[in-house]
C-alpha cells in the first residue's frame, strides 16, 4: 500500500495567545520534540524523529513576538575522507521576529530574518530549521587529522599508517618488462 502524506507535524507549533500582542511579556519554552524532515544537508542531518532539545524565550514586542534561545540535536552524516560514520553535538543559536498580520507593512530594516505569524500560533520550524542547518560543520570529519582512504585501492588509512604503493614513473614502465625477462 503507498505511503500516504501526512499532516505536518504540530510539535513545532506553539500558542502565544496569551503573550501576543502585550509588549514586554515573555515566556519560556523549554521542550523536546521530535525533528522534522530535512534538517540538515546530503551530508550532515538531524535524523527525521530524533530528539530535538528547544530552550527558547517567546518575548511580545511591539511588532510581534521575538523568539531566541537554542535548538540541541545530534547530527549523523559521514567523514569526508574517510566515509565512517559521524555523530555531531549541535547546540544552534536560534532566533527570529514573528510579525503579527495586522504589522505586514513597513519594514524594520534589520538584517533579521522575519516571519509571519496568524496573532496566536508561531510555527517554530522555519526558524529552527535555519539555525541548525547553519550550525552543521560543511564537512564533516571523524577526527580533525583522519588521513582518509588511499586514493588508488580505497583502504582506509588509518588503519595501515605504512599503506603505499610503489609508484613506477609511466615513462619507465616499458622498461619493467626487460628486467624481469633477464633474471630469468
Amino acid at each position: 500500500m503507498p505511503k500516504t502524506h501526512s499532516p505536518k507535524d504540530q510539535s513545532l507549533v506553539v500558542s502565544v495567545r496569551d503573550i501576543a500582542r502585550k509588549p514586554g511579556t515573555q515566556k519560556p519554552h523549554v521542550r523536546i520534540v521530535p525533528a522534522p524532515a530535512v534538517l540538515g544537508t546530503g551530508v550532515i542531518g538531524v535524523r527525521e524523529g530524533s530528539d530535538l532539545g528547544l530552550d527558547l524565550s517567546l518575548e511580545s514586542v511591539s511588532e510581534g513576538i521575538w523568539v531566541s534561545g537554542t535548538a540541541a540535536a545530534q547530527a549523523v552524516g559521514e567523514c569526508a575522507r574517510c566515509l565512517d560514520e559521524v555523530t555531531v553535538d549541535i547546540v544552534a543559536p536560534v532566533q527570529g521576529l514573528f510579525v503579527c498580520p495586522d504589522a505586514r507593512s513597513g519594514g524594520s530594516g534589520d538584517d533579521v530574518d522575519v516571519h509571519y505569524f496568524d496573532g496566536e500560533n508561531l510555527d517554530l520550524e522555519e526558524v529552527i530549521r535555519d539555525a541548525v542547518v547553519t550550525s552543521l560543520p560543511f564537512i564533516p570529519l571523524c577526527d580533525p587529522g583522519c588521513p582518509g582512504l588511499c586514493d588508488k585501492c580505497g583502504v582506509r588509512l588509518a588503519n595501515d599508517l605504512e599503506h603505499h604503493h610503489d609508484v613506477v614513473d609511466p615513462r619507465w614502465a616499458a622498461l619493467e618488462g626487460l628486467t624481469d625477462k633477464k633474471e630469468n
